[in-house]
């Protein structure tokens, strides 16, 4: 044989190689059950194998759930079964979709499924926090955000507060607080945050890590249907986190970030199937970081192990764990008098108490599993419980001026009195969730029905102990007295919530142009409050609460949505004068949902949110106790966008005008106030470009603002904070396994207060300009 002909035979054997290998590698599949025509451009996006097939021959027909590892062609077999239609595979792995026998040549249509599904795309297209179904939010009437992982990584996001920026007419924690309550805002009122599922309540330990954050799903307005537990149903809003979970190919990644101010966090991901049935995944992270303001050294840490069981066809059991803890002294912000108003100037990085304040910390342990299991192609079940201790202890030398504890004012001149302070709480909580899902077809409808119910108890007690401890000049600060224990320690409030209800929800899909939703939840939310004093305060109410929206496509690219729904939640820590009722809201919303192009997604909608049942002090009882009678109302448009332009350049824009206010004088503020912490405007831009060019591709560069009006401090509305900008920068390379990533904040270093949500009243000045650099290695 001739050089040339040995050269040309292993040129073809190498090729027949390849090929034979390309056909017997397997890929992941998670393909939920939905039209065909959709499943097939996903499992092209998942397999990377190109796909012919006629557009016409998919048409009216649905897929079967398809989960686990298979070839492309073991994939195609079972996605095309009971369809009609059948597969080939080409040498070069183009897979051929037709009919079984067809007397019709079809003009074929290329599937790539590079748009929809591709994992650095900002664009997502369907949501299961709003139904508990996976389903398009083009179909689902609500206000919905997802914020993918391919944005807090373009972005590099160190908080999931960051990270929430980018949905509109929302207020997030600020992270210098201490993981003692939810302080995060949805169009003026607060909003829950949920962890797979489950309710947070206090939200205690490391909330800001995003080392386990696989997504973010914004729901906005009232989600009083489908969730409960901790104190009820949201009334303004929730942020569903969902939780990186196993997969079937293995992958690992150790990773190190350092910035500004000391700021120091390694982390790792390591995801390591043990059989084909059993996988594993742990993810961990640890931050250690000074700060721009006195005194303040934050450590934090979060472990999260999941194991998962499953046949990858119809079962699959998942057990999820979470230890975390935050550590810092607690920092209580700065009075408006000295800030952003009076004749003095305080200093901006003050920290309220002497350098050697004790730590407050926060921890949280939780152990949840989850069963998933599919009994043939129309029902399935989903069954949830979750075990949960967590704690927090707060220290501080407290500001005491004109308005008490507020302190927006010095109690007399310059002069704020202070006062020894500590509150402590722990918490135990069992919670159970869980529904049964029926999809099918009935003459030109298709629909989902979705039945469920949820039980949570959830067991609080504490303490809060106060005395003097001198006073402060805050023109010249200077903390002498050193912090003391204010009192004996002793648990004396305790604290029993008691939600449990059930629900039965409808999808359903006229013409494939009409999307409807319907849905009822009889709730319960009993509270009960007492103190070792003697004080006690009862209260718990079963009520109906219903939902119901639709959508109407008016092209493919354009739908008309409209929704209303109601939610109950209980009242916390508040003693009452008789038994206490649940505060309650009902919102309505509408708007303008878009697909253009597969390219430009988002929404514009307009609301309204009425908050009743809030508490407010009765002036009229001798021990200032609560009564649930104040009434709030929130209305605004909001607009959140998503343009994935080219496959190389992502763009993010959102707004939010939000007008929330008292509406009537009951709060002791004049009917009409602002609520505060709330800006009127307030919007974000981010582009991110991702370089194609073969000698630097691997490359990125990002950059964006988000700016906000001026928000008053407190219900007074005394005083506003300064409205801002601020620009961040992004750059990012990534080589083979590894990656190197730097991110540049407050890019122009824009000085400003921000409202501080301690007790009202109070500020925190804008870091200034801050770098970080992250480097990691995939293995």
């Amino acid at each position: 044989m001739t050089l040339k002909m040995k050269r040309l035979t292993a040129a073809i054997l190498a090729t027949m190689a390849g090929t034979a290998y390309a056909e017997q590698q397997k890929h992941h599949f998670d393909i939920p059950a939905q039209a065909l025509g959709s499943a097939l451009q996903t499992l092209a996006a998942q397999s990377g194998a190109p796909m012919l097939y006629a557009e016409q021959t998919a048409e009216g027909k649905q897929s079967r759930r398809l989960s686990g590892d298979y070839t492309t062609a073991e994939a195609a077999d079972k996605l095309l079964g009971g369809s009609g239609l059948v597969h080939s595979v080409a040498e070069n792995g183009t897979v051929t979709v037709k009919p079984a026998q067809s007397a019709t040549v079809l003009k074929p249509m290329t599937v790539t499924g590079k748009v929809d599904d591709d994992p650095k795309s900002y664009k997502a297209t369907h949501s299961s926090a709003a139904t508990k179904t996976d389903t398009p939010i083009m179909e689902t009437p609500q206000s919905i955000q997802v914020i993918k992982r391919a944005l807090i990584d373009d972005q590099q996001n160190i908080t999931v507060s960051e990270s929430l920026r980018n949905v509109s007419g929302v207020v997030p924690n600020n992270p210098v607080f201490t993981p003692a309550s939810e302080f995060t805002l949805i169009r003026g009122f607060a909003a829950e945050q949920l962890l797979d599922g489950f309710t947070q309540y206090r939200n205690a330990g490391d909330r800001e890590s995003t080392v386990n954050i696989e997504r973010i799903e914004v729901l906005k307005g009232t989600n009083g249907i489908l969730y409960s537990g901790g104190s009820g149903s949201p009334v303004g809003g929730l942020v569903s986190i969902v939780s990186k979970l196993p997969k079937a190919v293995a992958s690992r990644e150790l990773g190190f970030k350092i910035g500004t101010n000391s700021y120091y966090q390694p982390y790792v991901d390591i995801n390591q199937p043990l059989t084909k049935n059993i996988l594993t995944r742990f993810t961990g992270e640890y931050t250690n970081a000074g700060s721009y303001l006195d005194t303040v050294n934050t450590q934090r840490y979060n472990l999260n192990p999941t194991l998962t069981f499953t046949n990858n066809d119809t079962t699959t059991f998942t057990v999820q764990g979470k230890v975390s803890r935050w550590d810092q002294p607690e920092y209580q912000g700065l009075p408006a008098t000295g800030t952003v108003t009076g004749n003095f100037s305080i200093p901006r990085t003050t920290f309220i108490g002497p350098s050697n304040m004790p730590n407050s910390y926060s921890e949280t342990n939780a152990v949840w599993g989850s069963l998933d299991h599919k009994f043939n192609n129309i029902w399935s079940l989903n069954l949830k419980a979750r075990h949960a201790q967590s704690e927090f202890n707060e220290k501080a030398q407290s500001l005491v001026g004109a308005d008490m504890f507020i302190a927006d004012r010095p109690f007399f001149g310059n002069t704020w009195l202070l006062y020894n302070t500590e509150l402590s709480q722990k918490q135990k909580e069992l919670s159970f969730l869980g529904n049964a899902t029926a999809k099918f077809n009935a003459g030109p409808t298709k629909n989902t029905v979705l039945i469920g119910a949820d039980h949570s108890d959830l067991d609080d007690r504490g303490f809060m102990d106060f005395g003097p401890s001198g006073s402060v000049n805050l023109t010249a600060p200077s903390f002498p007295m050193p912090y003391s224990q204010p009192g004996a320690g002793v648990d004396n409030m305790f604290v029993k919530n008691t939600t449990y209800g059930g629900y039965t929800q409808l999808q359903s899909t006229l013409y494939n142009r009409l999307h409807l939703l319907a849905s009822v939840r009889v709730g319960h939310v009993g509270i009960d409050y007492h103190t070792s004093q003697g004080v006690v305060s009862n209260g718990e109410k079963t009520q109906f609460l219903p939902r119901a929206g639709g959508v109407f496509d008016l092209t493919d690219e354009y739908s008309l949505f409209i929704n209303y729904s109601e939610g109950m939640r209980g009242q916390t820590f508040k003693n009452f004068v008789g038994a206490p009722q649940p505060e309650e809201s009902a919102t309505l919303e509408g708007g303008l949902k878009l697909n253009v192009a597969h390219q430009l997604t988002g929404q514009i909608a307009g609301y309204q949110i009425e908050r009743s049942n809030v508490a407010v002090t009765d002036n009229t009882d001798l021990l200032l106790r609560s009564k649930a009678a104040g009434q709030q109302r929130s209305r605004g448009i909001e607009t959140d966008l998503t343009w994935q332009a080219t496959d190389a350049l992502s763009i993010l824009a959102n707004y939010a005008h939000t007008d929330a206010k008292y509406t009537d004088n009951l709060a002791g503020v004049p009917e009409g106030n602002q609520l505060a912490m709330v800006p009127e405007n307030s919007g974000r831009l981010w582009a991110n470009y991702r370089f194609q060019q073969p000698m630097i591709k691997g490359l990125s560069i990002g950059g964006g603002v988000y700016a906000q009006g001026q928000a008053y401090l407190s219900n007074n509305n005394l005083y506003k904070s300064d409205g801002y900008h601020s620009f961040d920068a992004s750059i990012a390379y990534e080589y083979q396994r590894f990656k190197l990533a730097a991110t540049v904040k407050n890019l122009t270093d824009e000085h400003y207060f921000q409202p501080y949500g301690y007790l009202g009243g109070r500020v925190i000045a804008s870091e200034g300009t801050s770098a970080y650099v992250t480097g990691s290695v995939k293995f």
